[in-house]
């Protein structure tokens, strides 16, 4: 006489979704509140030592390093421009919360699942760029860029994840998660048969 609820495991079922919802959104945000926190953060010491007598008595050193490298050394690729393209498109994506408006877009069309796989393919796309479109350098200083598609650039490129890209990828998991579609359509169009 085991009778399941169905009011109970809907009501379950739902709290569970806007709290998938409520994490995704927190996910998305985290990237622009960081940047944001970071514009506006000015630390207290800092500004304290310097205003101080004490901070110009003990005498300070500023330093210039120039580098000189040959032209053969400089990174010619075709694809730096695009490389620095996408960089300064990732910024901005970050910086005006791109993230969280589609998290929210697909909050307000949470029942279309094209909706849903779309914006988790849009998330996991932004945080494949950031990583891909960085400028690594070598580790001297007078190393500039590293050259594009080198072992060195792949070796890079596969250190250079952090927590921005974790929480972009748990917020598109998250959303497909919300949607509750177990098998959502990647093109949302229906293929027409010809006959």
């Amino acid at each position: 006489m085991n009778q399941v609820n169905t009011r109970d495991v809907s009501f379950t079922t739902l709290k569970r979704a806007r709290l998938a919802w409520l994490a995704a959104l927190v996910a998305a945000a985290f990237p622009t509140w960081d940047t944001w926190k970071g514009r506006f953060d000015w630390p207290i010491e800092l500004a304290m030592s310097s205003l101080t007598e004490e901070y110009y008595a003990r005498g300070f050193t500023e330093g210039f390093v120039a580098c000189v490298r040959s032209y053969d050394s400089i990174d010619r690729s075709p694809f730096r421009q695009w490389r620095d393209d996408l960089a300064t498109l990732s910024e901005l994506v970050t910086t005006y919360a791109v993230p969280l408006l589609i998290v929210l877009f697909a909050l307000v069309r949470r029942e279309s699942a094209t909706t849903n796989a779309r914006a988790a393919w849009t998330l996991t796309l932004i945080a494949l760029v950031r990583p891909l479109s960085a400028d690594y350098r070598g580790d001297r200083i007078c190393d500039g860029s590293l050259p594009l598609f080198t072992p060195d650039w792949f070796a890079a490129v596969a250190s250079g994840w952090g927590l921005y890209e974790v929480c972009l990828l748990a917020a598109a998991l998250l959303v497909m998660l919300a949607s509750g579609s177990s098998a959502p359509p990647i093109l949302g169009r229906h293929v027409r048969r010809i006959r």
